[in-house]
């Protein structure tokens, strides 16, 4: 009976000892965020792309994108200064939330584009 009472104790122990790793614990945890030399055409452009054109492209601004052309860099760098382009990325309650009735972009690319924003928001 003894026996059967250590190995219960030490088979619980065991059972509830497993290792845990930071991604299974932090999965929202971006360790792959490169933020060193952000600059327009190699960090924010292709967010843009991926994320923008969509609706705020040459071809479909004027029809889904509010008149907002965001391929245009006069233009986008107008709607920085504005705050307004920030503030729609970080969905913030005063404006639109963008993408329009998507999720709000990885935080990740939220970073680039405010380092980006912070530094000049320069055509480079």
């Amino acid at each position: 009976m003894k026996k059967l009472l250590i190995f219960a104790l030490v088979a619980g122990f065991l059972a509830g000892c497993y290792y845990d790793n930071e991604e299974t614990l932090y999965p929202s945890l971006d360790k792959g965020c490169d933020t060193t030399g952000v600059t327009f055409s190699k960090s924010i452009q292709p967010i843009l792309q991926t994320n923008c054109y969509g609706c705020h492209s040459i071809k479909d601004y004027a029809s889904m994108g509010g008149n907002l052309n965001l391929e245009d860099y006069t233009t986008l760098k107008r709607a920085v200064d504005d705050g307004h382009f920030y503030l729609a990325i970080i969905h913030d309650p005063a404006h639109i939330p963008m993408p329009k009735d998507g999720a709000k972009l990885d935080t990740c690319s939220i970073t680039k584009i405010k380092i980006w924003i912070d530094h000049g928001a320069l055509n480079n």
